[in-house]
C-alpha cells in the first residue's frame, strides 16, 4: 500500500530525530527497510496541519528546533508544497560523505521516486534500490556490513513474521548484536496496543541480554485503553535505538521534551492535541 503518513505528527517526531542522528553518527552505509518516497506533494490535510504545518509554524519559538536540520530542509521544501521523506532527508544530510545508500521497499513506485531523486542530487552512483522483503534482504547482508552502518527500520508492525519466520524486531536484535547502529520506529493507537508492544520489546531484548538500548515514545494524551477516538495518523509512536552515541540519545530525549511543549494547547479536529512521553 502507498505510504500515507507523510507530514503527520508521528513523521515530525521520527524525522526530526533521524536528521540529527544522521548528522551526528555520519554512517558510511545507510539502509532503510521501508523506504517509501524521497519527497511527496503536500495536500494540507488536517493531519498534515497538525503535523508538519504546525511544526514549521511554531518551531521558530524554540531555538533548538529552529536551528535543526529538519526545520531547515522541510521549511525550504514546504515552500514548493512538498515534504521530504526519510530517503530525501538522508541523501540531503549525508550526501557524498556516505559510501552507500540502500533502500528497500515492496512497492516499485517509491523506489523509482528514490532513483530519480538520487539522479537529481548527483548520488545515483551511491544509491541501491531493492524491491523485496527487507527483513530477509537486510538479514542476508548483515555479515557484510561494517559497524559504521546505520539501519533505519521503519515498519508499523514490528512483530509480524515474514515467510522465513523473522520479523523487524528480530532484525533489530541481530543488527544490534553485530554492533550496527539501529533506529527503529513503531506505532500504536491504543494503550492496550502500547502495553503489548512494550512487553514484546522488553522481553525479547532481555532474552538475548541486550540492555544497552534507548526506547522513547511520544503519545497523544487522548489515547484510550482499547478504542480510537480520532485518527491523526498515529496516536502514539516510539523510537527504539541501539549502538548510538550518548550525544544522539541525549538529542532524542531533548527533542521529545521540546515537541511536548510545542504541542501544548494544540487541537486536532476538535480533540486535545497535547502529547506526553514514556521512556521504556
Amino acid at each position: 500500500m502507498p505510504y500515507t503518513h507523510f507530514g503527520k505528527q508521528a513523521d515530525v517526531w521520527k524525522h526530526l530525530t533521524l536528521c540529527e542522528i544522521l548528522e551526528k553518527e555520519q554512517p558510511l552505509i545507510y539502509i532503510e527497510t521501508n523506504s517509501a518516497c524521497s519527497n511527496y506533494l503536500l495536500e494540507n490535510t488536517i493531519e498534515q496541519q497538525f503535523g508538519i504545518y504546525n511544526f514549521i509554524h511554531k518551531a521558530p519559538n524554540y531555538k533548538l528546533l529552529f536551528e535543526s536540520i529538519y526545520f531547515d530542509l522541510e521549511s525550504s521544501t514546504i515552500k514548493e508544497n512538498m515534504y521530504l521523506g526519510s530517503p530525501g532527508l538522508a541523501m540531503n544530510i549525508l550526501g557524498n560523505s556516505t559510501e552507500k545508500f540502500i533502500f528497500f521497499d515492496i512497492e516499485k513506485d517509491p523506489l523509482k521516486n528514490i532513483a530519480e531523486f538520487a539522479i537529481q542530487n548527483h548520488l545515483s552512483n551511491k544509491v541501491e534500490t531493492i524491491n523485496q522483503d527487507s527483513v530477509a534482504g537486510v538479514m542476508n547482508r548483515l555479515h557484510t556490513l561494517p559497524t559504521s552502518t546505520l539501519i533505519h527500520i521503519d515498519p508499523y508492525y514490528i512483530d509480524k513474521p515474514n515467510e522465513d519466520g523473522y520479523n523487524y524486531l528480530d532484525l533489530f536484535i541481530k543488527a544490534t548484536q553485530q554492533g550496527l547502529k539501529c533506529f527503529l520506529w513503531y506505532g500504536f493507537n491504543t494503550l492496550d496496543d502500547k502495553k503489548q508492544i512494550n512487553n514484546y520489546i522488553t522481553n525479547n531484548l532481555k532474552n538475548v541480554s541486550i540492555d544497552d538500548f534507548s526506547c522513547v515514545e511520544l503519545i497523544m494524551e487522548i489515547i484510550q485503553k482499547d478504542t480510537i477516538q480520532c485518527n491523526p495518523g498515529i496516536l502514539g509512536s516510539g523510537l527504539l535505538t541501539s549502538n548510538l552515541s550518548k550525544e544522539s540519545i541525549s538529542t532524542i530525549l531533548k527533542y521529545s521534551e521540546l515537541l511536548i511543549d510545542l504541542y501544548k494547547g494544540t487541537d486536532f479536529n476538535g480533540y486535545k492535541g497535547d502529547l506526553y512521553r514514556d521512556i521504556i
